[in-house]
């Protein structure tokens, strides 16, 4: 996500229209006081998608399950349904590292 920066006396005056590019555009503002960054303002889907992340990161027992399941996809050690129900081998599918 790319964000604008504007300070604080600038986002007081625009406060509004700032709001609404947040919320409509999913714009993203840097927020500053003397030049120093101080906050921001991120959409609201963001936001909590930030949340969930350090969430997840914070519980080493779920990082633990991912780091597994990453191992298992990049050898190839997938299973899904098929259309009728039966768990089959998936194929095995390029993975980014």
């Amino acid at each position: 996500m790319r964000h604008k920066i504007i300070s604080i006396s600038k986002a007081k005056a625009k406060l509004l229209e700032i709001a609404r590019k947040v919320n409509e555009e999913g714009a993203a503002y840097l927020l500053t006081k003397d030049g120093a960054p101080c906050g921001v303002l991120v959409p609201l889907e963001e936001y909590e998608a930030l949340l969930e992340t350090a969430d997840v990161l914070a519980d080493s027992e779920t990082v633990s399950s991912l780091e597994s399941a990453l191992e298992d996809a990049r050898k190839g050690r997938l299973w899904k349904r098929n259309r009728y129900g039966k768990w089959v081998k998936a194929k095995k599918t390029k993975m980014a590292t």
